[in-house]
């Protein structure tokens, strides 16, 4: 006799966090001496700009009695001090300060995570290990030339592991049935010779504003998309998610356009694309996450994907035991 199996949406389970970079904040919204919860990679976490501007991220707990340093903890110079009973944590994590013991104990630290701000971003570098970063952050020169506009910030709430909205990026057919186009864009993806980089190039014929589009990424936590109109009429968008847990992510996204088409078409063309993200959403927020799927000859370009995503993931024989 067959036994029915239980519903895939009780017993599946999604990845575990993929390496490397990711956003935690926006420069502008991190003030000398600000201190912000942040919640991260199923962790808590705290954020603070130290005195000299320095961005540091470490885990929230205080090692003494548990308080969550990101809830009326405060800047002290280079460190942050514990709302509870005082203790003072450095850059590094150590303890180097209790107010009221001159003898701090060798136990007193905190994990702190290797940071780096860049385009306009705090990131962190995000390994299961908490190695040293493997790769450097990509320079986006758009950022600041006067030949494109000032940035647009959005954020959206999704209620999908970060790999499955990374996936997108890959997934030339979903923009007939999904984005409702006339038919699936002439698409092919490439890899970087260092096996680093991913992108695709879409020929978008059967839309409001024919384009070419290429996404560009880096890594799960990277991503770009360049859209092309015509000579000097061009809009990106950069996508910086942050993990909050294995079922949520919050996706940063900044766009710019050329300032040859902001007053013709500008609006419309970045409204266009976040407006997209609407149709995207209902499918990630019902969605499982399938680690074995099922595909036909038609997914070259999804196939590609999985395999390029799996070199962000440790195998179990790369992993050591949990300290």
């Amino acid at each position: 006799m067959t036994i029915v199996e239980a519903c895939e949406s009780k017993i599946n389970t999604t990845p575990e966090f993929p390496m490397g970079w990711f956003s935690v904040a926006r420069s502008h919204e991190l003030r000398i001496g600000e201190v912000r919860q942040v919640r991260a990679f199923d962790r808590e976490m705290v954020l603070y700009r130290t005195r000299s501007g320095r961005p540091v991220l470490q885990d929230a707990y205080c090692a003494h009695l548990g308080a969550h340093l990101g809830i009326g903890g405060r800047v002290v110079g280079e460190t942050i001090r514990c709302p509870f009973h005082g203790w003072q944590y450095g850059v590094d994590g150590k303890c180097e300060h209790i107010p009221y013991s001159e003898n701090i104990p060798e136990r007193a630290r905190i994990r702190t995570w290797h940071t780096d701000e860049k385009n306009g971003e705090v990131y962190v570098w995000f390994h299961p290990e908490n190695t040293m970063p493997q790769w450097e952050l990509p320079d986006l020169p758009e950022l600041g030339d006067p030949n494109w506009t000032e940035p647009r910030y959005t954020e959206h709430l999704v209620p999908a592991h970060v790999q499955d909205i990374c996936e997108n990026s890959c997934d030339p057919v979903h923009f007939q049935y999904v984005h409702r186009q006339m038919d699936v864009p002439q698409s092919e993806v490439t890899i970087d010779p260092d096996g680093r980089t991913m992108h695709l190039h879409s020929e978008m014929k059967d839309v409001d504003h024919p384009n070419h589009l290429h996404a560009i990424t880096y890594s799960p936590g990277f991503a770009m998309v360049r859209v092309t109109y015509g000579p000097n009429a061009e809009m990106i968008m950069y996508n910086s998610p942050q993990p909050i847990s294995r079922h949520e992510t919050l996706m940063r996204w900044t766009l710019l356009v050329r300032r040859e088409i902001e007053d013709y078409a500008g609006d419309d063309v970045m409204k266009g694309i976040i407006d997209g993200l609407g149709d995207d959403f209902p499918i990630w927020a019902n969605k499982v996450h399938k680690h074995r799927p099922v595909f036909c000859e038609g997914d070259k370009t999804l196939v590609a994907f999985r395999k390029w995503v799996r070199q962000f993931y440790l195998t179990s024989s790369e992993q050591r035991e949990v300290a």
